[in-house]
């Protein structure tokens, strides 16, 4: 009988929650379990870069496997127009047309283009020793904001910010801060999709067997 009624108050309770508005704990897990659950995605994102002078801005596309593979392909402006770094999980390759040149990457953690996709942000934030989550509204639209800590005391890179759709549940943007709050990175994610069938060689390099 006990348990027939835990049943009976588990059941009502689901039902009132599903009648009232949901709570940033409940987006926040749902936002959480849409990212821990993805396994690639496709996008198109405009990107600007800050410092000391004019703002660098392009436009590119982006592929992302888990749990570490990374293909970039500038489309804009013309100067950079085809421009393709990939990393295959051990080493970058990065193809620059525009000046005829290529050349291989041992190491792409410290490089500024791993920066910008989601898959950074989420291994940054699984390993976060304080997240961070609050709801914001931009432009008439509500976004869940989640907050992550970049390890490796950069000063010009310590912390990120995602800014999460709460009704069609995909990254809106994604920003990079310095020590002091700044905004260093900014990412405008655009026709993103999850979990697309990404074929491997997407991600092969010269070299690669």
């Amino acid at each position: 009988m006990k348990s027939k009624l835990c049943i009976v108050f588990f059941v009502v309770v689901l039902l009132m929650s599903g009648c009232s508005e949901k709570t940033d704990e409940e987006i926040f897990y749902k936002a959480q379990k849409q990212m821990v659950d993805m396994e690639t995605y496709i996008c198109t994102a405009d990107i600007t870069i800050y410092g000391n002078k004019t703002p660098i801005k392009y436009t590119a596309k982006q592929w992302y496997k888990t749990p570490n593979k990374y293909k970039i392909e500038v489309v804009g402006p013309e100067t950079l127009k085809g421009k393709v770094t990939i990393y295959n999980g051990k080493r970058a390759w990065v193809s620059h047309p525009r000046i005829g040149q290529e050349w291989l990457m041992e190491d792409f953690s410290t490089t500024i283009e791993q920066k910008f996709f989601l898959g950074y942000f989420l291994n940054n934030f699984l390993n976060t020793e304080n997240p961070q989550l609050s709801r914001e509204t931009v432009e008439d639209k509500e976004y869940i904001l989640i907050g992550a800590e970049i390890p490796g005391n950069h000063p010009y890179f310590t912390k990120e910010r995602l800014w999460f759709d709460i009704k069609k549940y995909y990254p809106r943007r994604l920003q990079v801060l310095d020590t002091n709050d700044n905004v260093i990175i900014n990412v405008e994610y655009i026709d993103f999709k999850f979990n697309e069938n990404l074929n491997n060689n997407i991600f092969k390099i010269k070299g690669d067997i």
